[in-house]
């Protein structure tokens, strides 16, 4: 386990991110500086932080000269430059700024332990040059299984040995990441380490270990060479972490099954393949070809390249991983229907999938690597907002510029591990085909009803046509009975303001209206529309209105809008029981927006609680053109007015509230021209 010693008294803000970034080794925190000579004197360090906060540099010098080189990260308020770190003692690998703690120092350490490693293992084979291994009473050297070599002699002096080795284990490393290649430069440089006649490379799976790569082997029992979960050799190498030579003397069952499982594999020595302290792969070999003992240089060197060899793998299968991962979300990107954008925390665009090329317009390649401002408005503002201020924008809808684009835009944010803004990304839509079928569905609706309307619109006329024609031929024929002519005179009466009143919806509902606005005192219009209200309105209803005190003046076109009340008055009317009441009353002004209310109550109908939509839609009852048009006609009269209509539902009492702009109080010192209002109370309503 790698030791790592953290000097810095800064216990809320370095201490605990240095922690959380480096959890996988064993941190020391320290606060002062002979606390951190007392452990290093006593304690082999593999890696010294420093938080140059904490200490300041000056008190360190002498301290950081006697280290080993490369062995000390500092942390800093902001990145030195180059000129700055090259003053700095060689005990110093490099620095990280404080906003880099979770991102780089985990990776510099891991370089700098690479580093220590690799110049151990250097050190270890410079001085296995010169040495032998040491001979028994036989002549032979010590394996780990107890087994002796036949001869354990110096090392022949062989030119250029270990060069070569290092050559191919180069080749090795560079073998791009085609594991296949990578096994066979492996066994190239052992080849050329020593000559053997049959070696393979086995790698472990959830199963257990099989043949990967191998030579000298038959390829039919390569390919079913299989050692199972429980190996007995596998579980040596494993807890051991050492060579493996075959047993020739049994001490116990195990060593039985190692050798029989050996034997199987036509090995007499085998390696293990460590990654991260697992057993990842076994190499295995059989004895030289010239029958020469294997001499510890050689033993040596060959395990340390199987570590190599375990690491090299494992970061393949890494890349070979991370680049399926990559090939899928790309081949996702690039077959979603809707455009996507992302940006790192630099505000540099990382991802600019196809969809999104083609929305905008905009070369995927030239665009990705560019920063956020690159991209039309408002989409840079929304990436920026969603990632700086975590505004999350859902189904919101813009025009993006300077192609009057309409997309429907969702952003989401990324974090870190430490749940700090790393980037953020936008999927959006074009919305241009979708509002063009919302266009297309509404004319559809609006010519099925234009339809609708015109066999209704024959229908009524014809009903009452009928009976004037009829009542006309039974008028030249009955002409002496006065009190039958005026029965029908007064049918054809009725029949001909029913056509009169049908035409007048119809041309109010279907055609644009020029409202003639004059500054009108809300109780004289009230008084108005209850007087034609009253007149009008079936002997089964009964009608009330109740002006206000202090009335106020609205721009209105009087005729027009005694008519909407009207109208509302005769929609309630015909979904209420006889018997019911209806009152009209002027409520108070609404302090927010300047808007007088009309007040239009009732009881008995609960078919309210459908909502304001079912009720304001053209033709709810399209069987009862008449009737079915009322609603839909005052709520375009109030619209045109500026005002709107509100539908409410309380126990028993339902309303009907008409929101007009106020223009003045009564009360108030004005002067009406030409019907307008003018003066400071026009302009201060509310106040």
């Amino acid at each position: 386990m790698e030791l790592l010693a953290l000097l810095s008294n800064r216990d809320e803000a370095i201490i605990p991110n240095v922690k959380s970034a480096l959890e996988k080794y064993t941190l020391y925190p320290l606060k002062t500086i002979e606390e951190l000579e007392d452990l290093y004197n006593n304690i082999p360090i593999d890696i010294i932080i420093i938080d140059t906060l904490s200490c300041r540099l000056p008190s360190l010098e002498s301290f950081l000269d006697k280290l080993d080189d490369g062995i000390v990260v500092m942390i800093t308020a902001e990145r030195l430059d180059k000129y700055a770190m090259g003053n700095l003692p060689g005990s110093v690998y490099d620095c990280v700024n404080e906003k880099s703690i979770g991102t780089r120092l985990p990776v510099m350490v891991e370089r700098i332990l690479e580093r220590q490693k690799f110049k151990n293992e250097i050190k270890l084979l410079k001085q296995s040059r010169g040495d032998a291994l040491p001979k028994n009473a036989h002549g032979g050297g010590m394996s780990d299984s107890g087994i002796f070599s036949d001869n354990c002699g110096p090392v022949p002096d062989r030119r250029g040995f270990h060069e070569k080795v290092i050559v191919n284990f180069a080749k090795m490393l560079t073998a791009s990441f085609d594991v296949r290649r990578l096994f066979d430069h492996f066994m190239d440089s052992v080849m050329e380490l020593i000559c053997v006649s049959k070696m393979s490379v086995m790698l472990g799976n959830k199963e257990g270990f099989q043949v990967e790569r191998h030579h000298g082997l038959d390829p039919y029992i390569a390919d079913n060479l299989k050692l199972g979960k429980d190996s007995a050799l596998a579980d040596r190498l494993s807890k051991t972490g050492r060579i493996m030579n075959k047993p020739v003397a049994f001490i116990d069952e195990t060593s039985i099954e190692i050798k029989r499982e050996m034997e199987l594999l036509q090995c007499s020595v085998s390696f293990p393949m460590i990654y991260k302290g697992r057993l990842t792969g076994i190499f295995n070999i059989s004895n030289k070809i010239t029958g020469e003992p294997f001499y510890r240089e050689e033993l040596e060197m060959i395990y340390v390249l199987c570590n190599y060899l375990a690491a090299a793998a494992k970061d393949v299968d890494f890349y070979h991983q991370m680049w399926r991962q990559t090939e899928f979300t790309s081949n996702i990107l690039a077959s979603m229907s809707s455009g996507m954008i992302a940006i790192d925390k630099d505000g540099n665009i990382t991802i600019f999938n196809q969809h999104a090329s083609e929305i905008l317009n905009m070369d995927s390649a030239k665009i990705t690597g560019s920063n956020v401002s690159a991209l039309p408005s408002p989409m840079g503002n929304i990436l920026h907002e969603t990632m700086v201020k975590g505004t999350l924008y859902k189904r919101y809808e813009a025009t993006i510029n300077p192609d009057k684009i309409p997309v429907g835009i969702n952003s989401y944010r990324l974090l870190d591990r430490q749940n700090n803004p790393a980037g953020a990304g936008i999927i959006f839509s074009d919305l241009s085909d979708s509002r063009k079928l919302e266009e297309q569905r509404r004319r559809t609706e609006k010519l099925e009803a234009v339809n609708n309307l015109m066999a209704i619109i024959a229908h009524e006329f014809r009903n009452p046509l009928t009976s004037i024609q009829t009542y006309i031929q039974l008028l030249n024929e009955k002409y002496t009975d006065n009190e039958l002519n005026e029965f029908y005179i007064s049918i054809v009466s009725q029949a001909i303001n029913k056509l009169d009143g049908l035409i007048d919806k119809l041309v109010t509902f279907s055609s644009m209206q020029d409202y003639n606005l004059n500054a009108e005192d809300i109780n004289d219009l009230m008084s108005e529309a209850a007087g034609y209200i009253s007149r009008n309105i079936p002997q089964t209803h009964r009608f009330f209105k109740r002006l206000v005190d202090k009335s106020f003046y609205i721009n209105a076109d009087r005729k027009q809008l005694v008519k909407a009340i009207y109208f509302l008055v005769m929609s309630i009317v015909e979904r209420t029981p006889d018997g019911s009441f209806i009152t009209m009353s002027a409520g108070s002004i609404k302090r927010d927006a300047a808007f007088a209310e009309i007040s239009i109550s009732y009881s008995g109908d609960k078919s309210i609680e459908q909502g304001e939509q079912n009720l304001l839609k053209p033709f709810p009852d399209i069987n009862n053109l008449g009737t079915g048009l009322n609603m839909p006609i005052s709520h375009k009269i109030i619209a045109g007015h500026g005002g709107s209509i509100e539908i409410k539902s309380g126990g028993e009492t339902n309303k009907l509230i008409v929101n007009l702009p106020i223009v003045g109080k009564k009360s108030d010192e004005v002067s009406i021209k030409g019907g307008k209002i003018s003066g400071e109370s026009s302009e201060n309503s509310c106040n």
